[in-house]
């Protein structure tokens, strides 16, 4: 690559980065909005947030019937773990559920804090339902209870770039039946108004599900529902599976609740974070000289770049356990230039050319980092399918990261070094720190 050439890529990478960056952290108004003022909000700003960094919103439960009288005993943790199950499904990781009562005497109430969002009212709801799940025929005749179903499932299938969104019902065989024998009841019911068999799924008073029913639609003792998108085919998947509460609660209005870690979490955790990647960048070009420049560049273009993966990878809420699997990351991104740069040093000192130390470094490198990346990787895999609550979301960054630090570590850097290298030619050397063995 001669050094017009690298010139202009390195102004090319530059023009993107500096487009990258001011996307990603700057927030200021759109010239030329012609609808009133409108404020670009960065891709840091539209990185969805937990409960623990940016505050949320928090619901009283309260039994609205007195039950001591009938002297039922509320076990409140088995309340909690079920209210905590039921947001876990609905992507509320970071919520709390409380029990609590004024006297020894009284009934337990419940608070439950979680992140605030548009659907946080719906979904308190659909967490605290009461009653217990019913299929019903037409005409309101009970079918089965939760007995006959095996499993309520969200499912999805995409055919040319089209999504559906399902709620897979499997039932065990003498549910099918049950089902079946309906259907062929409502075919040949002498009223010619009721031949289509329709099934209703009720919780308690709320009717989650109604529609005309044929036996084309039960297939391998399953049945799918659509739905209209992701959010209402999990909250009725939910409900179906779980059923309602033992006892029915009244729900108070949403309470502002402020950050789990304090008052401007959010803003300090960014604060804190910009000043370790600082420090590291400054180490960075202290030890290694433009090797350590090009690292640094490396670093920040990773970081962007985890920021907008944060943004395009669907339902990553980020808390402070994300927080700290970005920066695991970071410091597996330096970790592995800091094994390429050692590898360089070593084989200049073995009489190689620049160009051929580097070139030499990147392949020999290439199977230790991407060894450990891939144990990494299917590390984080491992802990998102086991885990939950913040390990699950320590596992998305952390895994997001990994693969970004490979992709990054192996091409973008080793791009950066060879567009470098025909700007200073004789004093590569220099720029790079590299030093041959005294003899």
């Amino acid at each position: 690559m001669n050094k017009k050439k690298s010139i202009a890529l390195l102004v090319v990478i530059s023009i993107v980065l500096v487009v990258l960056a001011v996307l990603t952290f700057a927030q200021f108004r759109i010239p030329g909005y012609k609808n009133g003022t409108k404020i670009y909000q960065s891709f840091l700003g539209a990185v969805a947030l937990d409960e623990d960094m940016e505050g949320g919103v928090a619901y009283e439960l309260t039994l609205k019937d007195d039950i001591t009288e009938e002297g039922e005993e509320i076990d409140p943790q088995e309340i909690i773990i079920t209210l905590e199950k039921r947001l876990e499904a609905l992507g509320y990781t970071g919520s709390i559920v409380t029990a609590y009562r004024a006297k020894d005497t009284d009934n337990y109430s419940f608070r439950v804090e979680m992140r605030n969002s548009d659907a946080a009212a719906t979904d308190i709801g659909t967490v605290a339902a009461y009653g217990e799940i019913e299929f019903t025929d037409g005409n309101g005749n009970i079918l089965f209870g939760d007995e006959e179903l095996k499993s309520a499932k969200y499912v999805s299938q995409t055919v040319s770039a089209t999504t559906s969104h399902y709620v897979q019902l499997k039932f065990t065989d003498n549910g099918l039946k049950i089902l079946e024998d309906a259907i062929d009841a409502a075919a040949s019911s002498e009223d010619s108004s009721s031949t289509e068999f329709t099934l209703k799924i009720t919780l308690g008073d709320t009717e989650l599900f109604s529609s005309t029913l044929s036996k084309d639609y039960l297939a391998d003792n399953s049945l799918l529902i659509t739905s209209s998108d992701e959010t209402t085919a999990r909250r009725l998947a939910l409900q179906i599976s779980s059923g309602g509460l033992k006892y029915e609660y009244e729900i108070s209005d949403a309470l502002t609740v402020t950050p789990g870690l304090g008052e401007n979490a959010a803003s300090l955790t960014f604060w804190a974070c910009f000043a370790a990647v600082i420090v590291i960048i400054i180490a960075l070009c202290i030890m290694y000289g433009g090797f350590g420049a090009i690292s640094s560049v490396s670093v920040f273009f990773f970081i962007m770049m985890e920021i907008i993966m944060l943004i395009l990878v669907p339902g990553v809420t980020l808390n402070f356990a994300g927080v700290i699997g970005i920066m695991a990351a970071v410091l597996l991104t330096v970790d592995s230039m800091a094994i390429i740069m050692h590898r360089v040093r070593e084989e200049y000192r073995n009489d190689k050319t620049v160009k051929a130390a580097i070139k030499t470094a990147y392949k020999r490198s290439i199977l230790s980092i991407l060894e450990i990346d891939c144990v990494l990787a299917v590390f984080s895999l491992l802990m998102f399918l086991i885990c939950k609550g913040y390990a699950a979301n320590f596992a998305v960054t952390f895994g997001i990261g990994v693969v970004l630090s490979a992709l990054i570590t192996m091409f973008f850097s080793q791009l950066l070094v060879y567009m470098a290298l025909p700007l200073f030619k004789e004093k590569s050397e220099k720029f790079l720190k590299l030093k041959r063995e005294a003899k």
